[in-house]
C-alpha cells in the first residue's frame, strides 16, 4: 500500500522537525538518554507521539483515502503483488518505527524492557491505522499479509535486542529515478500509478526502490580485521512492474493493455554491496549522534553487483 511510504516519509521529517526546534538547546544534555525517569521527557514524547498520530490519521484521510471510493469494511488478499516489494516496505516501515520509538523511549528514561514494548506497540498502531483505512477502500481493503509483514518487521527489531540488546543486522531503504522508454503507453502507465513529481516518483515507484540487510562481517566470524564501520549489503528489488500481477491493465478510456513481456520482463534483482554503518562513527555531541542514527536507515551509495532473475550478472560502479 503506498500511503505507507507517507507515514514513512511523515515520521522522518517530523522527528527532524523536532531535533531542529531543539538544536539550539545543550545538546549534550537535551539529546543524550536519561539515566533515570524524566516526567518532563514522558510528556514531552507523549505529547509528540499524540500530536503525531491525530495529524498522521487526519492528514492521511483527506491527502489519500477521501479521494478514493470509500465502502464497507472488507478484507483483501495481496500477498502475490507487485513481486513482494509491497511487503518488504511494510517490514521496513515496521522496523524503522519500532527502533525509532523505541529510542524515544529510553530517552525518557524508561528501562529498555519496557521501551522495546513500546516501541513495537506504537509502530503496530501506526500501521494498524493504515490498514482499517484500506479496508474501508473499494481499491484494496484489510489486508492480512501487510499485518503479518508489519508484525515481521517488528518481531526482526525484538528479536535482535532480545538476543544482541542491539541490532547487528540492519534493515535499510535506497531509491533513485528509474529511467522508463519513451513508449507513451509505458510513460503513460508510469504516470498514473507512480506519480510524475520526483518526491512522488521516490516514494511510490517500486520499480525505483531496493531493500537491504546490513551487516558487519565481524557477526559472524570474531575479531576479523574488518573496519566496524564498513558492512556487506544484501539487496532485493524488481524492475518491469506496470502491474499488481502482470503488465496488462484497463487505461482510462476502457482499452485493454497488454504489454509485450520479452520488452518488458518484470525481473527480480538480487544485489550485494558495501554499505556505512553511521552508528560506527564516533562522536561525542548527541545531536549528532542522534542524527546520524536517523540518516543510517538510509542505503549508501558503493560499488555493487545485480543477479536479475534471468541469470543476467553485472556490475554498478555505484548504485543506490
Amino acid at each position: 500500500m503506498q500511503s505507507n511510504k507517507i507515514l514513512y516519509l511523515f515520521l522522518y521529517f517530523g522527528l527532524f522537525n523536532t531535533v531542529n526546534i531543539n538544536a539550539q538547546l545543550n545538546s549534550r544534555i537535551f539529546f543524550k538518554p536519561s539515566d533515570s525517569l524524566n516526567h518532563t521527557r514522558i510528556l514531552l514524547a507523549g505529547a509528540f507521539t499524540f500530536s503525531t498520530y491525530s495529524t498522521f490519521s487526519i492528514g492521511l484521510y483527506h491527502a489519500w483515502y477521501k479521494k478514493h471510493n470509500l465502502t464497507k469494511f472488507h478484507n483483501f488478499n495481496d500477498f502475490g503483488e507487485w513481486q513482494q516489494m509491497d511487503k518488504l516496505g511494510h517490514i521496513f516501515n515496521a522496523y524503522f518505527q519500532s527502533d525509532l520509538c523505541y529510542n524515544g523511549a529510553l530517552w525518557t528514561g524508561i528501562n529498555r524492557k519496557k521501551s522495546l514494548w513500546i516501541g513495537i506497540g506504537i509502530s503496530q498502531l501506526f500501521q494498524t491505522t493504515i490498514e482499517l483505512f484500506d479496508g474501508h477502500s473499494m481499491d484494496w481493503g484489510f489486508s492480512w499479509p501487510d499485518i503479518a509483514a508489519n508484525l515481521v518487521g517488528s518481531t526482526f527489531f525484538l528479536g535482535q535486542d532480545l538476543l544482541w540488546h542491539k541490532q547487528k543486522i540492519l534493515l535499510k531503504f535506497s531509491t533513485f529515478p528509474t529511467k522508463y522508454s519513451q513508449n507513451p503507453v509505458v510513460r503513460g502507465r508510469v504516470k498514473e500509478i507512480y506519480g510524475t513529481h520526483l518526491l512522488e516518483k521516490l516514494l511510490k515507484d517500486y520499480n525505483a526502490q531496493t531493500y537491504w540487510l546490513s551487516f558487519n562481517p565481524n557477526l559472524f566470524a570474531a575479531k576479523l580485521p574488518w573496519p566496524q564501520f564498513l558492512n556487506f549489503s544484501i539487496g532485493y528489488g524488481s524492475s518491469g512492474l506496470y502491474g499488481a500481477y502482470e503488465n496488462a491493465w484497463i487505461d482510462n478510456q476502457g482499452h485493454y493493455i497488454n504489454l509485450d513481456a520479452q520488452s518488458n520482463p518484470r525481473l527480480h534483482q538480487y544485489y550485494f554491496s558495501f554499505d556505512l554503518d553511521l552508528r560506527k562513527i564516533h562522536v561525542k555531541n548527541h545531536f549528532l549522534k542522534t542524527s546520524l542514527k536517523i540518516l543510517n536507515i538510509i542505503k549508501f551509495p558503493s560499488p555493487t553487483l545485480e543477479l536479475n532473475s534471468k541469470g543476467v550478472l553485472k556490475g554498478h560502479w555505484l548504485y543506490f
